[in-house]
């Protein structure tokens, strides 16, 4: 297996990963919330940070570039712990991009409150980071085991003309 084909690997499965866990994002509130009518379902167009949202979204699929490119080589080529290496990808992938977009309100709002009663940095950045964190951990430590599962057996596939 040579690099170039491993990060192609990783980088392919990756953005299924990243596009699942966008899917688990937008349910688990769903879920919390649901008062058994379809405006549980339609929560997302009551927000008013839609900025954010797709910026996220974008830093989400950017990182998980970033990391589905390393983890094809660590699974692939260095031969690690698919499971380990998926989990830890999956979580690396989760805590940068909701930091990155964390800093975006933290940017937009937050910084001109330094010094006031709230502290931006707590608003801002930790709290997102924790909640998104309690209610992520566990979707992408799965979705992250999936991930390098589906590293490795797709590095296993015998090659093809067609194959990455």
């Amino acid at each position: 297996m040579t690099k170039e084909s491993a990060e192609k690997i990783g980088i392919r499965v990756a953005t299924i990963s990243v596009s699942i866990g966008i899917v688990l994002a937008y349910l688990i509130p769903t879920w919390i919330f649901w008062d058994g009518t379809s405006k549980s379902f339609t929560w997302i167009f009551d927000i008013g940070f839609w900025f954010n949202v797709i910026m996220g979204i974008a830093f989400f699929y950017g990182m998980g570039y970033f990391f589905g490119k390393k983890a094809g080589i660590e699974i692939l080529v260095k031969k690690r712990n698919y499971i380990l290496t998926g989990i830890k990808y999956g979580i690396l992938t989760l805590i940068t991009a909701t930091f990155l977009t964390s800093l975006i309100g933290f940017f937009q709002e937050g910084i001109d409150n330094i010094g006031g009663f709230s502290n931006p940095f707590y608003d801002y950045i930790f709290k997102p980071m924790y909640w998104i964190l309690m209610y992520g951990i566990i979707p992408a430590i799965i979705v992250g085991i999936l991930f390098g599962l589906t590293i490795k057996l797709n590095g296993n596939k015998k090659p093809t003309h067609n194959n990455v």
